[in-house]
């Protein structure tokens, strides 16, 4: 196996904001040469595997880093997972209620959230490919088991209750767009899930190439030896990159590979 490359969803591999929900055929062709080349294509994801898209999913990748790093999959198997714990869980739904918000708790089967016919949801689902099968809103928190979480805001004057209420437990992560932020636990990013990946497959961080643009990259393209940032990516991300490429919509996966001479 040569090297490991490390491909984000939004915002880097498709653009929900501009329509395109699927990978573009021109980058289906390039990751079929790198795995020609002898190289290994992954996904490094917030998303859940069963909140993954029809027009990603439906490729076939080496492994899966998923949940922000907390469930790693390689051969249909899982090599490392961290559980949210009931208390998060609990804390997350009683905060929800109290102010009208939209949760989600994400596992690899399906995803809990408060409530169907919140109107926040509804939107959320919709502009984000969430797939109605999937959702689940009537379970036993105790009994379920979630690897990340997502909220969705009602404003900007419910940014600063959350942080207190949640942030004991989770990294909060603001999406790029919107009053959506991530739940990430605590000690678990995108680059412990590649490391853990990276000691499964007896390979070094040497080998390790990845492409995002979200505020939840910035540990994956700091940790691996090359980071690539689309030109839609957040500052920070930015500034973290070894180098910055394209958008989505401009081929900025293609352009960056053919700089750095892998195809």
């Amino acid at each position: 196996m040569g090297k490991l490359f490390f491909f984000d969803i939004d915002g880097t591999l498709i653009e929900c904001s501009q329509g395109i929900y699927s990978i573009p055929q021109k980058v289906r062709e390039a990751m079929d040469i790198l795995k020609k080349k002898g190289h290994a294509v992954f996904l490094a994801t917030g998303r859940c595997k069963c909140f993954i898209v029809d027009g990603v999913i439906d490729y076939p990748f080496s492994g899966y880093v998923t949940c922000n790093g907390a469930y790693v999959e390689y051969e249909q198997k899982a090599i490392y997972k961290s559980v949210v714990s009931i208390e998060a869980l609990k804390k997350t739904h009683e905060f929800c209620i109290e102010r009208d918000l939209a949760y989600y708790f994400e596992g690899n089967d399906y995803i809990y959230v408060l409530n169907k016919n919140n109107p926040r949801h509804i939107e959320f689902k919709n502009n984000w490919g969430m797939k109605d099968k999937v959702i689940v809103d009537t379970f036993d928190i105790n009994e379920i088991e979630t690897y990340i979480g997502m909220i969705v805001l009602n404003s900007y004057q419910d940014i600063e209750p959350m942080q207190s209420a949640l942030s004991p437990y989770f990294h909060i992560q603001q999406h790029q767009s919107g009053l959506s932020f991530d739940l990430t636990l605590k000690g678990e990013s995108k680059a412990k899930g590649i490391e853990k990946m990276v000691d499964a497959l007896g390979k070094t961080m040497d080998d390790t190439i990845a492409f995002g643009d979200g505020n939840n990259d910035i540990e994956m393209l700091s940790r691996v030896n090359l980071g690539i940032a689309m030109g839609n990516a957040a500052i920070k991300t930015k500034e973290v990159a070894d180098y910055v490429t394209d958008t989505v919509e401009n081929d900025g996966i293609l352009k960056a590979l053919k700089h750095f001479s892998f195809l």
